[in-house]
């Protein structure tokens, strides 16, 4: 939200269970992966960052935009990630078996 933050939400009696941080600006853009814990959040900040629901830890960071991300599309196959912002272009990130070291 416009705090920057992510408010994981209880259904049952409508408590917040975790509030996740990570975004330096307003979050823009929510998506869960299909049939997973998984999800993508974009922000003004200009980055998308991958999280777990599970564990409420973040694990990745996606820098590549120049300007605010506003929208972020998660592949049916879960293969892929579209992203597109006010820098007027649309990103492609493709799943990868490569080893990421995140730094904090």
């Amino acid at each position: 939200g416009a705090d920057k933050s992510i408010k994981i939400w209880g259904l049952e009696f409508g408590d917040t269970h975790r509030t996740l941080y990570g975004h330096s600006d307003s979050i823009t853009c929510l998506k869960f992966a299909k049939r997973s814990h998984l999800f993508f959040s974009a922000s003004k900040d200009k980055t998308i960052r991958y999280w777990d629901a599970d564990s409420f830890q973040q694990i990745l960071l996606l820098n590549g935009h120049c300007a605010e991300v506003n929208t972020v599309v998660v592949a049916k196959s879960g293969g892929f990630l579209l992203s597109g912002g006010m820098d007027r272009q649309v990103r492609v990130w493709e799943r990868s078996r490569d080893i990421v070291f995140l730094e904090e």
